[in-house]
């Protein structure tokens, strides 16, 4: 019978590879927290702009993410890059993010963007959107808020294209700014479905 040294008992199992543990490490690093993930980005930008970030942030959060940086110690290079990809797919995410791309948002979050005291803006900003867009909004709505949302429609009337253009902007910037806070993800744009950045 023959005995491998690891079966001995007692005996430690001998180490993987090199590679197979730095690849454990690697993949380990790469599902971070946020927290982390923010840190990293915050070290790896120029100060202008890392400053401009943390002004936007109340002082708690400054206050976490100062710490997490305080705690990195050495950050692998795939791992930054990985941060720093996932950063600017999703800044450029935001930044081409148009009323139209509604079209494409899960209703739960239209549901959470949507508010019935602004029924009229959505109205008139559905008005100049597509049949696509408008069907998709009204039915991601509850019951109540969807026959509402109806009602201005009908009673609507004549528009302005510059209006509801305006109307549509606005609301799409509020969007986006759901999307800062993290209340709601935004679509990939429309045909950017591959952009490589």
């Amino acid at each position: 019978m023959t005995t491998r040294i690891d079966d001995h008992p007692g005996r430690k199992p001998a180490p993987s590879s090199r590679l197979d543990h730095s690849s454990d490490r690697l993949s380990a690093k790469l599902d971070q927290t946020p927290l982390r993930k923010a840190a990293i980005l915050l070290v790896s930008l120029e100060q202008p702009l890392a400053s401009q970030m943390l002004a936007r942030l109340d002082r708690s959060a400054v206050e976490a993410v100062t710490l997490e940086i305080a705690r990195l110690d050495r950050i692998d290079v795939d791992e930054r890059r990985a941060v720093l990809d996932e950063f600017y797919r999703l800044g450029m995410r935001r930044l081409r993010f148009v009323f139209e791309d509604l079209v494409k948002m899960d209703a739960s979050d239209i549901r959470e963007s949507y508010h019935d005291e602004d029924a009229t803006t959505w109205a008139l900003a559905l008005a100049g959107a597509s049949r696509a867009t408008r069907d998709h909004v009204i039915e991601s709505l509850g019951t109540r808020s969807a026959e509402a949302l109806r009602g201005v429609l009908a009673r609507l009337g004549p528009f302005r294209l510059d209006d509801a253009e305006s109307a549509q902007a606005e609301l799409a910037e509020r969007i986006r700014g759901l999307q800062d806070l993290g209340a709601i993800n935004l679509p990939d744009p429309s045909g950017q479905e591959a952009i490589l950045v």
